[in-house]
């Protein structure tokens, strides 16, 4: 096994992570996110609604990608089987289970204006409750939170958001695409509507109800 400084403090954080997931551990956190890793160029502040569920692990490229620092996505803690919620409208292309990432889906929201496709994806779920081909609603339940495959040691979502186009894919930080606009974590509520198009989020996990969104 490579022991090197990136992949031992890998291996430390899977350790405690286990740890907690071996006692039946569930994070349950309101109204607050971690840093960006200090080698993230231009971090999003972000402001938290005070009833959204805890962020703990932010989206990071590292300037080499050999360090294997990369986080594609941004995980949001929470009890297992908490609502999980589609972040835009769009149309389910992959619904599936893999053993490294769990019960996975992914949306497609149509093309930007560079004509790339935008996808979210959302992983380690503990049940899928729509099908490949279906249309779905913004703030639609699409599965529960959970800690399926092997890549998690905690129940989670990780969530993330990408632009495709033929043979690549690039990993986008989704705290620059709220309705609210960038790092204005917005709840998805009941009885709002925001406008399809550009393509704009809400949060991927329910907020809790007892206070306003």
């Amino acid at each position: 096994m490579d022991m090197t400084a990136p992949n031992l403090a890998r291996l430390l954080v899977g350790l405690c992570l286990a740890l907690l997931a071996g006692c039946g551990v569930e994070v349950e956190r309101y109204g607050s996110a971690a840093r960006y890793k200090s080698f993230v160029k231009d971090p999003v502040k972000v402001v938290m609604p005070p009833n959204a569920p805890h962020i703990p692990q932010q989206f990071a490229r590292h300037p080499d990608s050999r360090q294997g620092l990369d986080h594609n996505g941004m995980d949001v803690w929470g009890p297992k089987g908490t609502p999980i919620l589609a972040a835009a409208p769009g149309r389910v292309i992959r619904s599936f289970y893999e053993p490294a990432y769990g019960h996975q889906i992914f949306i497609d929201h149509g093309r930007d204006e560079s004509g790339a496709q935008i996808v979210t994806i959302y992983r380690h779920l503990d049940r899928r409750g729509v099908r490949e081909g279906q249309t779905v609603a913004r703030g639609e339940q699409i599965g529960t939170m959970g800690e399926s495959g092997f890549m998690s040691a905690l129940v989670h979502l990780h969530f993330e958001v990408r632009k495709e186009r033929p043979g690549y894919a690039e990993p986008l930080d989704p705290q620059l695409f709220w309705v609210a606009g960038p790092g204005r974590v917005t709840c998805f509520g009941p009885g709002r509507s925001w406008p399809d198009r550009p393509f704009a989020t809400t949060f991927p996990v329910q907020c809790r109800q007892s206070a306003k969104p």
